[in-house]
């Protein structure tokens, strides 16, 4: 079953780009396990039409590939989703017969306004990473209503925090020497992950676009755990390892994590020099698990 934190490092790619072919098959990038093929921001008005001819292609092509090896796509990596650039482009895509070679689609500039709109557009075979990343999510009554709206729609994956759009919206730009979560952005993560979290939604951390800072990539990287998040979107191949080395778990928390879930275990015990309550920490245990599947143990 695809989840949110089996995506890792979900990178964004350009749809003009000549080679996406050995991207999406995992050739070029053998680590990447989810990517976005762009249709907004990272191209220009101009290169619309050229955008979504090569698109097109690609998906005529993995699509052929697909029914001549019998395979389905929650079988392989990396997971291909689509970011339209509106509504409009969106309802357009929708009906090409080759979207079913995708996983899902990316939800540009999504909220409550645009709700019902994005709902009668899409196709019910997809996943959907709907994008907070416009003025309205700084509003937790309006956040509040979105998230019981979106309770009766069941093909969300994860809702993904567009950092650089919220920190427009303040006339601000991401700083280089510090951590997103150092800026208002970080008191916004903070109040997204107790509205959505709680219910049964996920939240994929935002971009980190200087992509020469590695230690400022780590460092937000062990923030976003630490708030909950699942994966990140990356920018630059560089990325992919070290967002995946951030997700995955160390011997202590692994032994911590199968302890508490193991059954018959007592209600309160130490391992560790921690301890450790199955009714208050078996969420975070299943979640250290399901981290341990995916990514693997630290070295």
């Amino acid at each position: 079953m695809l989840s949110a934190l089996s995506l890792g490092a979900t990178l964004y790619i350009p749809a003009t780009r000549s080679d996406l072919w050995p991207i999406v098959t995992g050739e070029k990038y053998p680590e990447l396990r989810s990517l976005v093929i762009c249709l907004e921001d990272a191209i220009t008005e101009q290169d619309v039409e050229l955008a979504k001819q090569n698109l097109k292609q690609l998906l005529q092509k993995l699509q052929q590939q697909q029914q001549q090896q019998q395979q389905q796509r929650h079988e392989q990596y990396p997971k291909i989703f689509i970011r339209p650039r509106h509504i409009a482009m969106a309802a357009d895509l929708a009906e090409w017969r080759e979207i079913t070679a995708l996983d899902g689609m990316v939800l540009p500039k999504f909220g409550l306004a645009n709700f019902k709109q994005w709902l009668d557009v899409l196709p019910a075979t997809l996943h959907y990473m709907p994008t907070l990343e416009t003025a309205d999510s700084f509003d937790m009554e309006q956040m509040k209503e979105l998230r019981q709206a979106l309770s009766e729609f069941h093909k969300v994956l994860v809702l993904r925090i567009g950092g650089n759009d919220l920190l427009n919206c303040l006339a601000l730009r991401r700083p280089s020497d510090v951590t997103l979560y150092q800026t208002p952005i970080g008191t916004l993560i903070a109040n997204l992950a107790g509205q959505f979290l709680p219910y049964g939604f996920a939240l994929s951390a935002p971009v980190c676009e200087h992509f020469s800072q590695v230690k400022l990539l780590q460092d937000e990287l062990y923030l976003d755990l630490q708030y909950g998040l699942s994966g990140k979107t990356v920018i630059h191949p560089a990325q992919i390892s070290i967002v995946h080395q951030a997700y995955q778990v160390n011997e202590i928390e692994l032994k911590q994590a199968q302890d508490i879930l193991q059954d018959g275990c007592k209600a309160v015990f130490a391992c560790h020099g921690s301890m450790l309550e199955p009714a208050t920490h078996r969420r975070w245990a299943e979640r250290i698990l399901e981290r341990a599947k995916v990514f693997g143990l630290k070295i």
